[in-house]
């Protein structure tokens, strides 16, 4: 008998692989800045998982990595600042820096306004 959790998993396996890829790209930053919040408040709070929010965040920067097509210039420079960021979310986790999740933080939040105004570009081009 399959669990919930195991139900739930399969399905957002489903709906990433259905997703367009912006929206895909987009909903990622989001979660990305989500766990970096939970991550700056469990550090002030001391607790003792605020890692688990950045080691997540670093999944989903890996996740667009991946995803990124660096044959073309601007892939290349997308490509290096998603490296840029991971470093910067390794030196936040090594040195309880928030400062550095601050910054992998602004970068992510210049990312998904940029996507955004892309997808939306994109659909309002579609549509027109």
């Amino acid at each position: 008998m399959i669990t919930i959790k195991q139900a739930v998993t399969a399905y957002r396996k489903m709906n990433a692989k259905s997703l367009p890829p912006l929206t895909a790209v987009c909903q990622a930053l989001t979660a990305i800045d989500q766990q970096l919040d939970a991550s700056l408040h469990q550090l002030e709070q001391n607790d003792k998982h605020w890692r688990d929010g950045l080691l997540q965040s670093q999944q989903l920067v890996f996740e667009l990595m991946a995803m990124t097509d660096a044959t073309s210039v601007e892939g290349e420079r997308l490509l290096t600042l998603y490296i840029y960021a991971n470093q910067t979310l390794v030196t936040a986790s090594l040195k309880a820096d928030v400062d550095a999740i601050l910054e992998a933080q602004a970068i992510v939040r210049s990312l998904h306004t940029d996507w955004h105004h892309a997808k939306k570009k994109q659909v309002h081009t579609t549509y027109i």
